[in-house]
């Protein structure tokens, strides 16, 4: 959970964006997550999207 004085800043999204681009040079196809309610948006808005009880997003 973000510290209330670093939120909104867009450290969250720099992370996965991160994240995403590893699994991207590792070759993966796909990354597949659990989100807490919290985190949906953030998940969404980056283009994953609802798949059974995950999250999606195909690289």
């Amino acid at each position: 959970m973000e510290d209330a004085s670093n939120g909104r800043k867009g450290i969250a999204k720099e992370l996965l964006s991160r994240v995403v681009n590893d699994a991207r040079d590792y070759g993966c196809g796909t990354i597949q997550i659990t989100a807490s309610d919290m985190g949906v948006k953030l998940y969404t808005d980056f283009g994953f999207v609802h798949n059974g009880n995950f999250m999606q997003y195909k690289l």
